[in-house]
C-alpha cells in the first residue's frame, strides 16, 4: 500500500502545473489553497513559513554553484524588497529566499526565471540541486572539470519524467582530489578517477551511492566502476531507474530514499542490475583507488588558478546569510575586477569570485571587509555551518541562525585556533546542517532548568570525511543552548592545550576518550536560564577579548586544508 505522499501525487499529477493553484490562490486568496496544493508546492522550490500564514520559503537551483552577476543582483533585489533583506545560502550551493507572500509567489518565480535562476526540482521528491565542486575549471589540481555534466544532470532530472521519484535525491559530480563536495553523503556522487589505457592518462569518474543523513546516517559504497564523462548519465540514470521502479521504496516514507536500496541490496548486486539495464559491462574503477584524507577545504582565501596570472578569491559569509547589499557588491565586485560573470555558491555556505587579476586581489580584499566578508576569518567563523531552524522550519526543535551567530562571536573573542574546524548547527535530527559529519556538531533537542522546558542541543564529536570516513557521536545530551558557547570553549581550549604536537582534532577526541570528553564539557556548574556566556573567563581565556586577527592565505600559496538548510520540508 502506497503511503500518503505517492497518493497526493498520484491525484496531482504533473507536479510543476501547481502554479496554475498559486495564480488561483493570489486572486482568492491563502485559504483556497488545498492541503495537496501546498504538498505539491515543494516542487517549485517553495515551503510555507512555520509561524507566518500566508508566506513561503522559496529555494532556488543553481547547478554546480553557478551565480552570474545579474542573478545576484535579481536575489538581492527580491530579498531587499519583499523578503526583509536578506537571504541564505544551502548546502546545496543554492539560495533561500523568505516572507514569500502568496500574492507575489507567481510575480517573484518570473523574475527569477528572467534572470535564468529555475526553482524547478529544488524541493520535492525529484532530483535536487547537483551539486560540484565549487572551483571546477580552475582548480589546479582537478583530475577534470565535472561542472558541465552537473549541469546536464541537472537538466536531464529536472523534468516531469523524473517528477515522481519515491522520495528526494541528491546528486554530486566533482572532478577534484580533495572530495569538497562530500561525495560520502549523496545518493549519487561522480568523483574524479584516473586511470592508464595504452601507456596514457584517461580521466573519468568513480562512482558510489546510498549515502544520506537525516535521522539514519549512512556512508556512500563505491560500484567499483570507472565511467567516461559521456557514459555519466546513463550509468546515473540506469539505477536511478532500478529505485524508482522498485515499490517497496513507495510504501514507507521513512524507508524512501535510494540509501536504503543501497542498504538493501548492497554494491555488487546494484552494479549487476545496472550492467543488465546497460546491456554491457562496466569498466573497473582503477586499482588501488583511494580517498583523500580529510581535509577542510572550504575555498575560503586567495588562491592561483590554472590559468596564469588568475586568482579565485573564497569569501566567508556567517551562517549563509547574506544581506541584499552584501550581494549587490559581490555581482559589482565580479564586474569590476573579475569577469563580470563567474560567481559560485558553496556547500559550505560561503561565496567565490573568480578570474581576478593579481593587480586586483587586494582591491577585492579591502572591499570584501568593508562589507563584513573579510577573508581574515577566525577559523570557528570559517568552520560554521548552520541551518534554518525554527525561525521558518517546521520540524525544527531550536533556533540556529542567531545561536550559531552568538557561539561562533563567542568563540572568536575566547579560543585561538590555528585549524579550522566543521562546526555544524542544526535544529533537529533531520540533518539539513550535515551535523553528522562535522567535528563538532550540534543537533537541537530541548530540556528542563528549574522546571522550564528551554531550547537545548546535543553535542556530537568526531566526524570525519574522506579516508576513514565516519559520522561523529553523541558526547553530552541536552545542554541548554545559552550554556553551549561556554562548553564549547572549554572543550578547544582544552585540546589547545593538552594535545600533542599537530595532533588533529579528531585524533584528540579518540585519545582522549569519551569519558574525559564528557568531564571537559561539564566542568563548571549550568548557567542560570537564559544567561549568555560572560565576556571573559579567566580560567579559560586564550585571547583578549577583541581577539585577533588570523592571517589569510598566502597569493598563490596551496588551498586552505579544510547542513542547511537544504532538507527542511514543510510536510516530512
Amino acid at each position: 500500500m502506497a503511503n500518503t505522499a505517492e497518493l497526493i501525487k498520484k491525484r496531482f499529477g504533473d507536479p510543476f502545473q501547481v502554479t496554475q493553484s498559486l495564480q488561483r490562490a493570489a486572486s482568492q486568496g491563502f485559504e483556497s489553497l488545498t492541503e495537496d496544493e501546498l504538498f505539491m508546492c515543494k516542487w517549485l522550490g517553495i515551503y510555507t513559513h512555520r509561524f507566518e500564514k500566508g508566506y513561503f520559503m522559496l529555494r532556488t537551483k543553481q547547478p554546480n554553484g553557478f551565480v552570474t552577476p545579474e542573478q545576484l543582483d535579481t536575489v538581492a533585489d527580491i530579498a531587499e524588497k519583499q523578503n526583509k533583506g536578506f537571504a541564505d545560502i544551502t548546502t546545496r550551493q543554492d539560495f533561500q529566499l523568505h516572507w514569500v507572500h502568496y500574492k507575489d509567489v507567481v510575480g517573484i518565480l518570473s523574475r527569477l526565471d528572467q534572470a535564468g535562476i529555475s526553482t524547478k526540482g529544488a524541493c520535492g521528491d525529484i532530483a535536487r540541486n547537483v551539486v560540484g565542486c565549487p572551483v571546477a575549471g580552475v582548480d589546479r589540481d582537478e583530475i577534470l572539470d565535472g561542472s558541465l555534466l552537473a549541469e546536464q544532470l541537472n537538466a536531464f532530472f529536472s523534468t516531469k519524467e523524473y517528477a515522481d521519484l519515491p522520495r528526494k535525491f541528491k546528486i554530486s559530480v566533482s572532478g577534484c582530489r580533495t572530495g569538497c563536495i562530500h561525495p560520502e553523503i549523496q545518493c549519487i556522487a561522480l568523483t574524479g578517477a584516473e586511470r592508464v589505457v595504452d601507456g596514457k592518462k584517461e580521466a573519468g569518474f568513480d562512482v558510489r551511492a546510498g549515502g544520506g543523513l537525516a535521522t539514519q546516517a549512512f556512508l556512500g559504497q563505491r560500484l567499483n566502476v570507472f565511467v567516461k564523462p559521456e557514459e555519466a548519465l546513463e550509468v546515473v540514470r540506469a539505477l536511478t531507474d532500478i529505485w524508482r521502479e522498485s515499490p517497496e521504496y513507495r510504501v514507507h516514507r521513512h524507508h524512501a530514499r535510494l540509501k536504503y536500496l543501497m542498504h538493501d541490496r548492497g554494491p555488487e548486486t546494484l552494479r549487476a542490475q545496472i550492467e543488465e539495464r546497460l546491456g554491457r559491462k562496466l569498466d573497473e574503477s582503477p586499482a588501488g583507488l583511494r580517498d583523500a584524507e580529510d581535509a577542510f577545504r572550504d575555498h575560503v582565501g586567495v588562491h592561483a588558478q590554472k590559468q596564469p596570472g588568475l586568482y579565485y578569491v573564497g569569501a566567508p559569509v556567517l551562517v549563509g546569510r547574506i544581506t541584499s547589499q552584501q550581494m549587490r557588491r559581490m555581482a559589482d565586485l565580479c564586474r569590476r575586477y573579475a569577469d563580470g560573470k563567474s560567481i559560485r555558491l558553496t556547500n559550505r555556505q560561503n561565496l567565490l569570485l573568480l578570474n581576478i587579476a593579481e593587480s586586483n586581489v587586494e582591491k577585492v580584499l579591502n572591499a570584501l571587509a568593508e562589507i563584513e566578508l573579510s577573508i581574515n576569518a577566525h577559523p570557528a567563523r570559517r568552520g560554521v555551518v548552520t541551518c534554518t531552524g525554527i525561525q521558518f522550519c517546521k520540524l525544527a526543535i531550536t533556533e540556529t541562525k542567531a545561536r550559531s551567530r552568538q557561539i561562533i562571536e563567542y568563540l572568536e573573542r575566547r579560543v585561538l585556533l590555528d585549524e579550522p574546524l566543521r562546526i555544524h548547527i542544526n535544529g533537529c535530527p533531520n540533518g539539513c546542517a550535515q551535523h553528522q559529519i562535522a567535528h563538532i556538531g550540534l543537533m537541537g533537542s530541548k530540556t528542563k532548568v528549574d522546571g522550564q522546558l528551554v531550547e537545548a542541543f546535543d553535542i556530537f564529536l568526531g566526524g570525519q570525511m574522506g579516508r576513514d570516513a565516519r559520522f561523529n557521536r553523541a558526547i553530552l545530551r541536552k545542554v541548554p543552548a545559552t550554556e553551549c558557547a561556554r562548553r564549547l570553549e572549554r572543550l578547544l581550549v582544552t585540546y589547545r592545550k593538552a594535545r600533542k604536537g599537530k595532533e588533529t582534532f579528531n585524533a584528540w577526541c579518540d585519545r582522549m576518550g569519551d569519558a574525559k570528553l564528557v568531564g571537559i564539557l561539564t566542568e563548571d556548574a549550568a548557567h542560570p536560564l537564559a544567561v549568555e556566556p560572560p565576556e571573559s573567563t579567566a580560567q579559560y581565556a586564550e585571547v583578549p577579548s577583541k581577539g585577533g586577527r588570523h592571517p589569510a592565505p598566502a597569493i598563490g600559496g596551496e588551498h586552505c586544508s579544510d547542513s542547511g538548510i537544504e532538507d527542511a520540508p514543510a510536510v516530512a
